[in-house]
């Protein structure tokens, strides 16, 4: 098992937000992402044995995973009531039962923030191990984001066509359905510009027009966004609706969205590919992602921007 450092002592400020994040490492010290029915258990709990008070637990999911960590946060009304000695540890349950811990006790201090607060990068991350290889899994780190990120957009209850967020590292830009009565082609490129400027990303990548296909309204703003961004533009429809062929390479065997999410096509589906259209079980409606949909895209943007998946 390759040895990793202990956890090291934190501070919790009484009546301050306690933001941390539990980095998971397997026994050869290799990042570790924790399957779907598997629970990881915070615990906080005071350091005086004899004290009555119940100790904080929080439960954390693979839900909860955002590019490789777990994140987790306490309110300023859940920290009002913390001060003085404390420990923290962590334990996980394995959807097979078995249950270790994985962060020993270690020191936690509450106390009441005097004068200016010192404030680092990473300053509450906690790295854990566990006595577990990953199995193998069609996970990969930030699917979790990227897939909300693509719902957010793809919503038709969303009124923020054009979004961009980082992710591990790399700026991404997100494109929905535009109001062509109040946008012009060029009023959108100069939208992400701005945008990518404001967060200081000088070679964003560019994705959206998710459903181009059945809304021609949108193609003037598609071939624009394409146009300016060349190879930083993921044409993600065009990729799910890829055909795989069979031996014979004429005939339709599936498309690319079946491969992501393991799938195998019926004859429905196979007529859809046939007809360059997104088969019914990835679609909510005519112009919207279900949660499959959202998925497969999702790792589409994985593959092309950070080459997993």
């Amino acid at each position: 098992m390759t040895f990793i450092p202990m956890a090291k002592d934190l501070y919790l400020y009484t009546g301050s937000t306690f933001d941390g994040s539990i980095m998971i490492k397997d026994v050869h010290g290799e990042p570790f992402l924790i399957s779907e029915d598997d629970e990881i258990y915070f615990f906080i709990e005071k350091a005086d044995k004899k004290s009555t008070d119940e100790p904080v637990q929080i439960t954390i999911t693979y839900e909860d995973e955002v590019s490789g960590e777990y994140p987790f946060k306490l309110t300023p009304e859940e920290t009002a009531c913390l001060k003085g000695d404390y420990y923290y540890s962590a334990f996980i349950c394995f959807s097979d039962g078995d249950y270790y811990p994985i962060v020993p006790k270690t020191p936690l201090k509450a106390k009441v923030p005097m004068g200016v607060l010192s404030y680092c990068e990473n300053k509450n991350q906690i790295i854990a191990q566990v006595p577990r290889v990953m199995k193998e899994s069609d996970y990969c780190p930030a699917l979790n984001e990227l897939e909300a990120f693509v719902a957010s957009i793809d919503s038709e209850d969303n009124e923020r066509p054009v979004q961009i967020r980082r992710i591990n590292n790399k700026a991404i830009v997100l494109i929905g359905n535009i109001d062509a009565d109040n946008t012009t082609p060029e009023e959108l490129l100069e939208r992400i510009e701005r945008m990518a400027e404001f967060v200081g990303a000088e070679s964003p990548y560019v994705a959206g027009f998710f459903h181009v296909d059945e809304m021609p309204e949108q193609a003037s703003y598609y071939e624009a966004v394409r146009g300016t961004y060349g190879d930083r533009f993921i044409d993600v429809e065009a990729i799910l609706k890829t055909p795989v062929y069979g031996k014979d390479s004429e005939t339709v065997v599936s498309s690319v969205v079946f491969g992501l999410l393991k799938q195998r096509p019926n004859r429905d589906d196979i007529l859809s590919i046939i007809h360059n259209e997104y088969p019914d079980r990835i679609m909510q409606d005519e112009k919207h992602y279900n949660e499959k949909g959202c998925q497969a895209a999702a790792r589409v943007i994985l593959k092309e921007v950070f080459n997993i998946g």
